[in-house]
């Protein structure tokens, strides 16, 4: 590089590096004039560039550098010109003003009245789904307005928030027609440039879909391990009538089979008992509560906490956890949130509540055979099959056996063609995949363990493009290794189950859109770690590798930028915002960022391939901040 170029190169880093430390510092640093002199400078900086490149002379690239113009342009307006408070009604109160975040009372275009406020609930819970608004205008107009649906009254935007306990609701207000109207011409214009972008790329470079024509389907059965239970059991056969019984879950219907088997892993950490099946197990434990109370299969992960305990082994019985007065031990050694031991006492708590909800009848709701709720025996019995099979097992062996038959072909120095091998593993994790999605009635994209298994099955794919395009086999080794490792993270996730119902917030289309879009982008941008490893490791390879490195840029850096801008939208239409700089989303542009850098040609990173390389293996960090970093921060997108 020349001079000008590492200094303009050093410079980006730097400022990206800052945006990234700001997410440590108190919230008070977004609001402060070093921050908006911050931003002054990044779209001067983007300005001039703009002009001094001449992008106007390539029409995609200017369009992309005008959308983030406008996205920066929005956020000033935003803080310039917005409004943004709260409205509090009763029931049949009238109000022609809201609340100010600083306190102010600002006038609405007309008054509102509440008709009337209803959370809604999941079927046979008492746990939220939806809270839902009336509002009637001085016009006449009816407002309806609930979680991921915004009331409108002329520019005025309103939010459900909240509510108290005597009917009334808590709305957010805001006004921001200026900032709406000039981010969101950037959120499309980014949209539109970026797909024209990556149209062009791809029909130059001569990538071609290519048709598979091999159906492979591998079962397997697993039984897991453990020590027979010495307490009473119901027959095998009474287990085998409830598998097919439907019951009511969290607000879902689902087979027995599939609650027992998130129950047992819940409580358990294992998949069978000993010799118990999770169908036999769960209904042995709602028979012979006595019997089982006395037996130790809650586990326990903290060694601190079983010594607190005064236990041994990893699992205890229920009535350990009661002194000789039927005290529970674990509240007297909870410190309200501050003391070691207070994340594993509540860890614990959560698998002791859902065994007492288990056995007053409250966890779940059998369906009588007239239900209206009940699902199609197919279903069923395709839920049944899944959970008894688990085929994310079975993906993950047959993954670690590919990387091993690729490692021995290397070492043996055979010429092997991995795509035949590959292309049908892709296939069964498309069909794995597939069959969740089925059984479960919506994109698994809810929790970490559906997310891994996503990334995975990404992550083999891209391993069989590779293939097909004839690459380093060593590279493919290395992209069947991440998906290998991804698709543990995926089971050891099962173990520890979310078993609490979907928040109101993540009961939204955009959920599905906003994380297959993210995460599809993480695997891909992630991919160019093992590709830069392995060019680093064959010199002769290094030029050709770096410029495929290159080639999967621009897809990863897109679908980021449309994962981060869906995100926001979604934030607007949920809370009324659509960036508040919450550690995640923080990152996230970093990565974004980070990832830009080699696609400007400015820099002409694909005449240095090492340096490529290397950059590309330090500039993974960024996803791993995104991902795992934030869990350490005080952020809403925590996955604690």
């Amino acid at each position: 590089m020349r001079r000008t170029e590492i200094i303009i190169f050093v410079s980006s880093i730097i400022i990206i590096l800052a945006i990234g430390l700001s997410s440590l510092f108190p919230a008070e640093i977004y609001s402060s004039a070093a921050w908006k002199i911050l931003w002054i400078v990044i779209f001067v900086m983007m300005a001039t560039g703009i002009i001094m490149g001449r992008l106007w002379r390539n029409m995609t690239a200017f369009i992309m550098h005008i959308s983030f113009l406008c996205m920066i342009a929005g956020g000033f307006c935003n803080s310039l010109f917005s409004r943004h408070g709260t409205l509090h009604l009763s029931p049949s109160e009238t109000s022609d003003y809201y609340v100010s975040d600083e306190g102010r009372r600002e006038t609405l275009p007309e008054a509102v009245t509440l008709l009337q406020f209803a959370p809604e609930y999941y079927p046979g819970m008492t746990f939220p789904k939806d809270f839902k608004s009336d509002l009637l205008t001085a016009l006449g107009d009816t407002m309806h307005i609930s979680m991921n649906h915004i009331g409108k009254l002329g520019d005025y935007r309103f939010y459900q928030t909240s509510y108290d306990q005597s009917g009334g609701t808590i709305l957010t207000v805001t006004y921001d027609p200026i900032g709406i109207a000039v981010t969101y011409t950037g959120f499309l214009l980014f949209a539109l440039s970026g797909l024209f972008w990556l149209g062009k790329k791809y029909f130059k470079s001569g990538w071609r879909k290519k048709g598979v024509s091999v159906f492979f389907v591998l079962l397997s059965l697993y039984v897991g391990s453990g020590e027979a239970a010495a307490v009473p059991a119901v027959d095998a056969r009474i287990a085998d009538s409830l598998s097919t019984r439907q019951v009511l879950f969290n607000g879902e219907t689902v087979s027995f089979t599939k609650f027992a088997n998130k129950f047992t892993y819940k409580l358990t950490g294992r998949e069978a008992v000993g010799e118990l099946s999770p169908e036999i197990f769960v209904a042995s434990l709602i028979k012979y509560k006595e019997d089982w109370s006395k037996v130790p299969f809650l586990k326990i992960k903290s060694n601190a906490l079983k010594e607190a305990l005064k236990v041994d082994g990893k699992y205890v019985a229920i009535t350990d956890l009661y002194d000789e007065n039927g005290n529970y031990i674990p509240e007297k050694l909870y410190k309200g949130g501050s003391g070691p031991l207070d994340k594993d006492i509540l860890m614990l708590d959560e698998k002791v509540a859902l065994l007492i909800d288990l056995w007053t009848g409250e966890l779940f709701t059998p369906l009588m055979p007239d239900s209206d709720q009940l699902r199609s025996d197919f279903s069923i019995k395709s839920e049944i099959l899944y959970y008894h099979i688990n085929p994310l097992r079975i993906l993950f062996i047959c993954a670690i056996l590919c990387v091993a038959v690729i490692l021995l072909s290397l070492i043996l120095k055979k010429d092997l063609s991995i795509f035949p091998l590959i292309s049908v593993l892709g296939i069964g994790a498309i069909f794995a995949y597939g069959w969740l999605w089925y059984i479960s009635e919506s994109v698994p994209l809810s929790n970490t363990g559906d997310i891994m298994e996503f990334v995975g099955v990404c992550m083999i794919l891209l391993s069989g493009a590779m293939a097909w395009r004839k690459e380093s086999n060593l590279l493919v080794a290395l992209g069947m290794a991440a998906a290998s490792f991804l698709l543990l993270v995926a089971l050891l996730g099962m173990k520890d189950p979310v078993l609490s119902p979907v928040l109101p917030v993540l009961a939204s289309p955009w959920l599905s859109v906003h994380v297959s879009l993210v995460m599809l982008s993480y695997a891909i941008l992630g991919f160019t770690l093992p590709i830069a490893i392995t060019a680093i490791c064959i010199p002769n390879q290094r030029g050709r590798l770096s410029s495929l490195a290159l080639t999967l840029l621009a897809p990863g850096v897109f679908l980021l930028g449309m994962g981060i801008i869906t995100g926001a939208m979604w934030a607007n239409v949920s809370w009324g915002r659509y960036w508040a700089w919450d550690p995640k989303e923080t990152w996230s542009l970093v990565t974004f960022l980070l990832y830009s850098i080699p696609l400007h040609k400015y820099f002409k990173m694909n005449r240095h391939p090492i340096f490529l390389c290397i950059y590309l293996i330090l500039a993974f960090s960024s996803v791993v901040m995104t991902y795992f970093g934030v869990n350490l921060l005080p952020s809403l997108h925590a996955y604690n």
